[in-house]
């Protein structure tokens, strides 16, 4: 016999014939749900606290340079490519603090004066 999952159980209940214990049971899983949500949006994750120190050093770095390129950027940390220093550069330039231009092919990125 397998095991029931929680979803199972919940596609299980009819509406029309609706028993007290299915109803405690619905209201608690909505209860846990709500209660997860209210726990993860309290604080920031370890990803994201690590980020804020990677932005902060690339105000440095391009605080220290006329213009760097996302490619440029990830090399000062040693990261290939330049897919994470293009999306710290962007939440930077969402927040007006890094100003992005093109120049020919390339678009540079400086600290917003």
């Amino acid at each position: 016999m397998t095991k029931m999952t929680i979803t199972d159980r919940i596609n299980a209940i009819s509406f029309d014939t609706l028993t007290q214990a299915d109803f405690d049971f619905l209201v608690e899983r909505a209860q846990k749900s709500v209660h997860k949500a209210d726990k993860r949006s309290d604080k920031p994750t370890k990803k994201q606290v690590e980020n804020e120190g990677y932005k902060a050093q690339i105000l440095n770095i391009l605080a220290d340079n006329d213009g760097l390129t996302a490619t440029q950027v990830g090399e000062h940390f040693g990261w290939s490519g330049s897919q994470k220093a293009s999306a710290l550069l962007k939440q930077l330039v969402d927040a007006n603090e890094v100003v992005k231009t093109k120049e020919g092919k390339a678009i540079l990125f400086r600290v917003a004066e």
